[in-house]
């Protein structure tokens, strides 16, 4: 019975042992480094602008293009910029020279300050942003109004143009 007993004792310090001697905690850190740097992005919301008149007897055509941005733009000397440029209409349809638009933005940047006739050869201003410029983080608002003249020049016909919408942040 004592051996049994020693057997025992033994049997339960060797079980115990390993666990005594093999505890071990390890801790790790790091350092998590980001650069911000200026960004812009756009979604135009409207898929297609009608250009339509309030009567149908040579009144100037309208219509409003809806779009979202975000942007962000460097603390010192940062800009940015909307632009938009157009493609010509068909032959015999309207002139783009005699497109133009206002427009609007949000507080976090500057829309064109009066009337613009549109452009197929370069983006043509909708928007500055200055330095340290931040739009909301679910993007802010703006349009732009479209005026088309309507000239009797103009042939009968569906004629289209292709607005592209450019943002730019630095």
């Amino acid at each position: 019975m004592k051996r049994t007993t020693i057997l025992a004792l033994v049997t339960g310090a060797l079980a115990v042992a390993p666990a005594a001697f093999c505890q071990s905690t390890d801790t790790g850190s790091t350092t998590l480094d980001i650069t911000v740097g200026p960004e812009a992005s756009l979604t135009v919301g409207t898929g297609t602008t009608t250009l339509s008149a309030s009567d149908t007897k040579f009144g100037d055509r309208t219509g409003t293009t809806n779009f979202t941005y975000k942007i962000r733009t460097t603390q010192s000397g940062g800009t940015g910029s909307i632009t938009v440029k157009v493609t010509a209409f068909a032959a015999n349809g309207p002139a783009v020279s005699d497109l133009s638009y206002t427009c609007t933005v949000a507080a976090s940047g500057t829309g064109c300050s009066s009337s613009t006739v549109a452009s197929t050869s370069a983006g043509t201003n909708v928007a500055s942003f200055g330095q340290d410029a931040h739009s909301s983080d679910a993007g802010d608002s703006g349009s732009v109004s479209w005026t088309l003249l309507d000239k009797t020049a103009v042939k009968t016909g569906n004629y289209t143009s292709t607005a592209t919408f450019t943002i730019s942040a630095s």
